[in-house]
């Protein structure tokens, strides 16, 4: 089985709300996945497993920068390196929000990846926008 992404209703919706200028966070945190990983696009935070383990608990990502993929600046990208504070089993990551209570998008892993303490496990994920009419 391929490694599997989404980017979700959810992170969609809080999209169009940055773009209306209404109440809404920005992409800004990620956080390892436990158990179960399914990389759907009805995936919602209040669904995901995070991990509660050291170093890999929701937190800011490194860095979420503006990037070009097939465009000038049509993207946004998240970067984080993970450190294990003891043993996990992670499974996948989340893209969060600023206040941690939307998923934007989230990937599974081909197969599980064992981390000990100390091991650094390092994560990329872009949000191409795409232009469209309807």
């Amino acid at each position: 089985m391929a490694q599997t992404q989404a980017t979700t209703h959810e992170g969609s919706a809080e999209t169009a709300k940055l773009l209306a200028g209404v109440a809404s966070s920005a992409v800004a945190k990620v956080v390892g996945l436990k158990t179960a990983c399914s990389a759907v696009v009805t995936a919602t935070y209040a669904a995901l497993t995070q991990c509660t383990e050291t170093g890999l608990t929701a937190v800011a990502a490194d860095s979420v920068t503006v990037v070009t993929v097939s465009q000038t600046n049509d993207a946004v990208q998240v970067d984080h390196e993970f450190t294990a504070g003891e043993a996990a089993m992670v499974k996948g990551f989340a893209v969060l929000n600023n206040d941690a209570d939307v998923c934007y998008s989230l990937c599974c892993f081909a197969a599980d990846v064992a981390l000990e303490s100390g091991d650094k496990l390092t994560v990329q994920m872009k949000h191409k926008i795409a232009a469209s009419a309807s």
